[in-house]
């Protein structure tokens, strides 16, 4: 097994958070069909890695190098919660965090990304500290994208319910609009675009209503948005098979990645971020584009800023 902890690697001139990957395991059955690891994962078998005396001291030295602050997520190889085995590899590693954390005298955030509602069915995790901050992030995506793209994960409102227990558990909240899938588009001209792009950002509006209580809890830590972005051998592979994903404005980006024209990004986030402010204006400096440009980030007049 290669090291436990990564450096997160953003792309091309896209906007970092100086996060570490940390691997719980590889692949996820969950089977989202636009998920990068179908397609590069070598293993088609959900696989857990052994947390020994090796995991141990790779995180001490990462500790240990003089830095007060560290973000790691666990949910970019695997769904954190996917499986009973993933939750117990997460455990073992929270204990071996806080304790060298406390050494180090460091603040280490851990996140814990999914798309299930495992948490309601696992036991409790470790009590949050000063040096150990829990952040349970959840994906949100309206119940059409669910049932057409993800259909092996939990649906919207199983979500909400995990959201709001891990809320009861005095975890960190985090609610991710990612990947913003640009589906159904009611046709090609720019009429009926427009007519999908409305129907698109209403669905998250009615979401944001649904999050209230959510956005206004005291532990509330950030949302974040992404629109859909694919590889190039992605694109290919899923234009071959005449996926709906593979929208007709998508582009090649300089970063690699196929994503929706400029105009249509900046229009759903700003659209979004506007109607999330105007609800909640006390969380705007909560809110974050994920693996998006700075031009981007200018343009819906969001300050780059660190997690």
């Amino acid at each position: 097994m290669n090291n436990i902890i990564t450096k997160y690697l953003y792309g091309k001139n896209v906007v970092g958070f100086d996060e570490y990957v940390l691997s719980l395991g590889t692949f996820c059955s969950l089977d989202c069909e636009y998920c990068y690891l179908k397609y590069f994962k070598k293993t088609k078998n959900v696989l857990t890695y052994e947390i020994d005396n090796f995991v141990e001291a790779e995180i001490e030295k990462l500790f240990s190098s003089g830095k007060k602050f560290f973000y790691l997520n666990t949910g970019e190889t695997t769904d954190s919660l996917l499986t009973l085995q993933h939750w117990k590899k997460l455990c073992k590693l929270s204990h071996i965090i806080l304790n060298l954390a406390k050494k180090y005298n460091i603040t280490c955030y851990l996140e814990i990304r999914t798309k299930t509602d495992n948490i309601l069915k696992f036991p409790k995790l470790p009590i949050q500290s000063e040096h150990l901050k829990i952040v349970y992030s959840a994906t949100i995506t309206p119940q059409l994208i669910i049932d057409t793209f993800e259909k092996n994960t939990a649906s919207f409102k199983q979500r909400l319910a995990a959201l709001k227990y891990a809320m009861s558990l005095n975890f960190l909240i985090s609610v991710n609009f990612e990947p913003i899938i640009f589906w159904p588009i009611l046709g090609i001209k720019q009429k009926d675009v427009l007519h999908s792009l409305h129907i698109l950002i209403n669905n998250y509006r009615q979401i944001i209503h649904q999050l209230s209580d959510v956005f206004d809890h005291q532990n509330f830590y950030k949302l974040t948005l992404s629109c859909l972005r694919l590889t190039k051998e992605q694109f290919k592979i899923l234009l071959n098979k005449k996926s709906k994903l593979c929208f007709f404005e998508m582009f090649l980006c300089e970063d690699g990645k196929y994503r929706y024209s400029r105009p249509i990004r900046v229009t759903i986030y700003k659209e979004i971020i506007n109607f999330v402010k105007s609800l909640y204006p006390k969380i705007e400096n909560k809110i974050f584009l994920s693996f998006e440009f700075d031009y981007i980030w200018r343009a819906c007049g969001l300050e780059i800023k660190n997690l």
